[in-house]
């Protein structure tokens, strides 16, 4: 389907008598008025010693883009900032703040710059404005890409009240190619009727407006473009209207056409208010293409079947579809899809596209009936049956469920939208179950009272509305049948709400073109996923297939990039289950739409196999840290799980599960998203077995060499499991994530002996890894963000137990000239112990540091060393009767001490080897011989200088 045909449900039939008299008024308004400019050295004419631009400060956190202020480089020969970079990784821009003069209210900024562009690709060559104590909301001013002479922008801003200063920061942020800008000016705007327009490089014109002093507040806006700047609105020039929403994209221009807009506002009854100044953008030249994925669907339109495909940029050429073995016929990639009639069709359900000889993408035929996503027919069926087991988890959580339903919003946390959400969505559950009216109701109410209070894009950020919007999509899909037309005409008001605040809503992490790991991209890819899989085909929306390609696409590129094979994300627990928790629906909903694309990057990932090494039979439920995860909790992702767990090792996940989620959450908004997922998904007629009775696939260590991340677990039995994990930072991309390199988490019988930060970054005496100079990793920049440079030169399971040996080098993450680990992770009993580690950290640099080798254990935990036994000084960790004893060996010139609750071994030099055996158990610590650079325990030794020849027994 072309651009326009996806669009065309947004031209509204308003009267035209409406807009004609909107015309009349729009010349009785005041013209915006503009306060004296507000930024100094705008011209960058005064520059520093440095080069730079007076007032200006650089950022360049990643990459090799240059900042310099170039001589007679301007539109009239003047000096112009000139930021340079010739790789997609790079981030370079400068940055300084100005007041805003009207911090108690929505401020709108006149933003005006000259801006050329040489060869310019990637996220963002524009000036960014951030809002200084207004929330995460941001603006992108002059955004450009391609090649081009100098041109003039100007855009106007909304600063959200609360703002007290705007961030203006000209940037060339992930992006490449030579970006010149001159004369910026930012001035406060004091008039009604301002709109601005912003050409995105993907060829949309993202548009926001504002009405100041109008005798009514405004209850909808037509938007209205044309190709002449004095245009008079009218039904012809109308291009979309919303209610009570004030910003939105038009995604119908041609490349490199001049379109004026033009907002009128209306009061509720119609009555046109007032119309904006005309404003003019001009569409990218050539409309940039970031599709990577080859996406077919496959829908259910009355007697017909719609099928729509999307291919990855630049695609051209024919391709051939089939029905499932029967050739329907050769078209032409640009069609964007074919419609097929009963006949075409021959009674299959699966469809597949075919371009150069290989299958390109499948679908299976989705119906448009609601319920369409999750709450399907056979997964109701088996939910009925879970929940009616006497005494079963989902017997237990169904009536939980059905008890915060009962007692209304306020057994839910958070605000009113996430209250009633949360609400909406479990009523329109029991809705589902039971059959019974009322809790669609219920459903309804939750969903209006949401919708309602939403931040959307003035407060708080965009991911606390896609946090919701996601449960206002399942409440619409599963109340569907039993709401009047009238409530779904008030639903589908708000969906257009929400449709435009995903359009325009932005932030680095979901916009950068080549990094769509970040949880960011989870939730608002996720959530605007699900809502237009819920309404595509309902009222007045179209199937919206470029969109849902877009999103699809988006989606799996996150799956691929943020989880390995082991399911191992950088951000650690909190946000692998925050962020499928929101994207789930979504990725569900496109499976049982019958669209294949996400289903290998959704079942790819082992993401049952890493919970089960990660947490802990702990009472707090005690697991496994990385990146900014925390030590103790649940995972309410969990549930859903179970459909793409290997059916080899769903009865032993289930096991696990019951032990260490249950029933219930850590708080009632994550009690609620494992109660919808367990009902739905809970695996009916396979019975939980005990793991340390599994295959070797739930007993073994879970290796990623390329994220640099191990698990290690000894059993599945009680509190007294030793579980294990390293990581190395061999990768890293945008996102939240710790310090990785060479860190070390431990939890055995009944204590955590190592744990790590979580977001508490500043704190370094909770960190379980090597410090140099007293900094985690990176030492060149302030901000100590890992470079993502390790490597790992071995890793391998050992045999017949749950530990293995790794062997890491991380000298570019700490830049020095030398790091490297070898650790053996022997997890069977030795010597009287439940489980040893021995660990050889070697450094090396051409100028000396100090190397402290650390360990932090939860609180509460005693410690004591200094205790030199057979040549090795020792130190001991004490919980309880639960032990963790540590032997240094070669042990002069190292110095033992706790700072702040947190052990260390210190060295100082230009090189420094930490050759450290551990061991855990309870009772009497074991005694060991030391000799040279080898240690004995009971009948095994351990060569610390040779860890990769260990090869211990099977137990």
């Amino acid at each position: 389907m072309s651009r326009a045909a996806s669009t065309s449900r947004r031209l509204p039939r308003s009267a035209v008598l409406a807009t004609a008299v909107a015309a009349t008024l729009a010349a009785t308004l005041t013209p915006p008025a503009f306060a004296e400019p507000l930024l100094p050295n705008g011209g960058f004419e005064q520059v520093t010693a440095a080069g730079l631009p007076e007032g200006w400060g650089p950022w360049r956190p990643a990459g090799n883009g240059t900042i310099a202020v170039a001589d007679g480089a301007g539109p009239d020969g003047s000096r112009a900032l000139e930021l340079k970079g010739d790789s997609a990784d790079d981030r370079t821009a400068v940055g300084r703040r100005v007041t805003n003069p009207n911090p108690g209210k929505v401020q709108f900024f006149r933003v005006s710059l000259d801006v050329r562009a040489e060869k310019v690709a990637g996220y963002a060559a524009a000036v960014r404005v951030q809002y200084v104590g207004g929330g995460v909301p941001l603006s992108l001013v002059g955004r450009t890409s391609g090649t081009h002479d100098w041109r003039r922008v100007t855009e106007y801003v909304a600063a959200p009240a609360g703002t007290t200063e705007l961030s203006v920061e000209p940037m060339l942020d992930s992006a490449s190619g030579r970006y010149l800008i001159d004369n910026l000016t930012v001035e406060a705007v004091d008039a009604a009727g301002v709109t601005t327009a912003s050409p995105q490089p993907t060829g949309e014109i993202e548009l926001a407006w504002n009405f100041a002093g109008l005798a009514a507040a405004p209850a909808a806006y037509e938007i209205h473009r044309s190709a002449h700047p004095d245009f008079t609105p009218s039904a012809d020039t109308r291009i979309r209207t919303l209610k009570n929403f004030t910003a939105a994209e038009d995604a119908t221009t041609a490349p490199g056409s001049a379109s004026t807009y033009k907002v009128v506002a209306l009061a509720a009854d119609g009555t046109p208010l007032g119309t904006t100044a005309p404003t003019t953008a001009t569409a990218a030249a050539v409309f940039e293409d970031q599709q990577r994925t080859d996406v077919l669907s496959a829908t259910a339109v009355g007697k017909e079947t719609r099928l729509a495909w999307r291919f990855t940029a630049g695609a051209t050429g024919p391709v051939s579809v089939y029905a499932g073995r029967h050739k329907v016929g050769t078209y032409d990639i640009a069609d964007g899809g074919v419609t097929l009639t009963n006949g075409q069709r021959r009674g299959a359900d699966g469809f597949t596209v075919v371009r150069d000889g290989k299958v390109a993408a499948t679908a299976t035929r989705g119906s448009l009936q609601h319920p369409r996503a999750e709450a399907t027919r056979d997964r109701l069926a088996d939910a009925r049956k879970a929940v009616a087991v006497p005494g079963s988890t989902p017997q237990k959580t169904w009536q939980q469920l059905l008890d915060r339903v009962q007692a209304g919003p306020s057994a839910y946390g958070g605000g009113v939208y996430s209250q009633n959400c949360v609400w909406g969505s479990e009523a329109a559950l029991a809705h589902r179950l039971t059959r019974e009216e009322p809790y669609a109701q219920r459903a309804f109410e939750g969903f209006v009272a949401s919708e309602q209070n939403l931040p959307y894009l003035t407060t708080t950020n965009l991911l606390e509305s896609a946090n919701c919007i996601v449960r206002l999509a399942q409440i619409y899909d599963w109340s569907y049948d039993a709401w009047t037309d009238e409530q779904r005409a008030r639903a589908h008001e708000a969906f257009q709400r929400m449709e435009a605040f995903f359009e325009v809503g932005h932030h680095p992490n979901i916009d950068r073109a080549n990094d769509k790991a970040s949880n960011w991209v989870a939730v608002i890819r996720g959530a605007e996923l699900a809502m237009r899989l819920a309404i595509r085909g309902d009222g007045p929306f179209d199937l919206q297939e470029r969109r849902i390609a877009d999103l699809t696409d988006q989606l799996r590129r996150h799956l691929d990039g943020a989880y390995a094979d082991t399911g191992w994300d950088q951000e650690g627990l909190d946000y692998l289950s925050y962020g499928l928790t929101i994207a789930a629906p979504g990725i569900k909903s496109s499976l049982d739409a019958g669209i294949g694309a996400l289903e290998r990057s959704w079942n790819r990932p082992q993401f049952a196999g890493l919970l089960m090494r990660s947490l802990s039979l702990r009472e707090k439920t005690d697991r496994l840290q990385w990146g900014v995860g925390n030590p103790q909790g649940g995972v309410a992702v969990s549930p859903l799980f179970f459909e793409s767990t290997p059916k080899e090792q769903l009865p032993y996940w289930l096991w696990h599960f019951e032990r260490t989620m249950g029933v219930g959450g850590t708080t009632p908004m994550t009690a609620s998203s494992q109660a919808l997922a367990t009902v739905l998904y809970w695996p009916v007629g396979v019975t939980p077995r005990d793991p340390d009775r599994g295959p070797a696939s739930v007993r073994r260590a879970f290796l990623d060499d390329h994220g640099g991340a191990y698990q290690f677990r000894s059993r599945y039995q009680d509190k007294d499991d030793v579980l294990v994990g390293l990581t190395n930072r061999n990768d890293t991309h945008l996102g939240w994530n710790g310090y990785e390199t060479f860190g070390l988490t431990l939890i055995a019988d009944d204590a955590t002996w190592a744990r790590s930060t979580a977001k508490d970054l500043t704190k370094r005496e909770l960190l379980s890894k090597p410090l140099i100079d007293g900094r985690p990793e990176r030492r060149s920049v302030a901000n100590d963000d890992s470079l993502g440079q390790g490597s790992t030169l071995e890793s391998r399971a050992y045999e017949g137990q749950g530990g293995g040996f790794v062997s890491l080098d991380g000298h570019l993450n700490y830049e020095v000239a030398k790091a490297r680990r070898d650790i053996a992770v022997d997890l069977r009993p030795v010597g009287g112990a439940d489980s040893v580690i021995a660990v050889h950290d070697a450094f090396a640099d051409s100028v000396p540091h100090r190397y402290d080798w650390q360990l932090s254990p939860e609180a509460g935990v005693g410690i004591t060393f200094g205790e030199t036994e057979s040549g090795a000084k020792t130190f001991l960790f004490r919980k309880g009767d639960s032990y963790l004893k540590g032997w240094v060996l070669d042990p002069d010139g190292a110095e033992l001490s706790v700072d702040k609750g947190a052990f260390r071994v210190t060295r100082t030099g230009t090189d420094a080897d930490f050759r450290i055996v551990l061991a855990t158990g309870r009772g009497t610590p074991p005694a060991a011989a030391a000799d040279g650079t080898t240690l004995t325990l009971g009948r095994t030794t351990y060569d610390l200088d040779d860890l990769a020849s260990h090869r211990p027994s099977a137990r």
